[in-house]
């Protein structure tokens, strides 16, 4: 084995270990907070917590306390998550549970239309999803699965019915990513949006993960490994 290949395949043994995925930001909103050392946390903005009702759905992760946002107008209040100071990463996943709760028209329901989630990472539109819990057709999740529809899982209205969808799904959520700072937006839009009592949006089992590591030293297992490559590259340079 050469000299070069032997220590690329050290290096693999050595950097294998940082691909694993590192929770950066868990967030159950029942007090139960995650968050990767060293990292800042400002957020989430412009909402509250509600009461998850009790259904099948607790089991998905739906349950206890979770985040809402009943504002009204259009665009509505932005919802904002930023975490800083990130350790050196190469890719982010974003994982949640998503209500769109009460009386959402869709994007083609006529008089009271559209409505829509416009989700942003780092300040950029990267889906805008909609359902038709009262009027229209479509059910726009963008990769996203939805677990439960014409169910009421939140405490607010009771009179229109509540879509859960599960984020983990989409595609658009895992993505390349090294900044120092992430930040995650939700914000509700259209014209006949609506908002308080009447139509509006929740998350919860919110989990950001990403790659990230704040040493380069190898890992434990590793370093055996290496100091073994090196011996043997010193015996291989003594031979004649």
């Amino acid at each position: 084995m050469t000299t070069r290949v032997l220590l690329s395949a050290l290096a693999g043994l050595a950097l294998s270990g940082h691909a694993a995925a590192v929770t950066l930001y868990a967030n159950d909103f029942d007090g139960g907070v995650v968050v990767d050392g060293g990292v800042g946390v400002a957020g989430f903005t412009n909402g509250g917590l509600d009461s998850a009702t009790v259904g099948a759905w607790n089991a998905n992760g739906w349950s206890g306390s979770v985040f809402r946002n009943a504002s009204t107008g259009n665009p509505a209040l932005l919802s904002e998550l930023t975490l800083s100071n990130l350790a050196p990463h190469s890719a982010v996943e974003i994982d949640f549970l998503l209500g769109l709760l009460e009386s959402w028209d869709s994007s083609d329901g006529g008089c009271c239309a559209p409505d829509w989630l416009d989700i942003y990472i780092d300040g950029s539109l990267v889906a805008s999803l909609t359902t038709n819990n009262a009027l229209g057709t479509v059910e726009d999740y963008d990769g996203g699965t939805e677990l439960y529809e014409g169910v009421q899982i939140n405490g607010g209205s009771y009179f229109y019915s509540d879509a859960l969808i599960d984020m983990s799904t989409a595609g658009f959520l895992s993505f390349a990513h090294s900044g120092s700072t992430l930040t995650l937006g939700l914000q509700a839009r259209g014209a006949g949006w609506q908002g308080g009592g009447d139509e509006s949006w929740g998350i919860d089992s919110l989990q950001i993960s990403y790659d990230g590591q704040r040493s380069e030293v190898p890992l434990p297992g590793t370093l055996p490994l290496l100091g073994i490559g090196l011996a043997g590259l010193g015996l291989a340079r003594r031979r004649p």
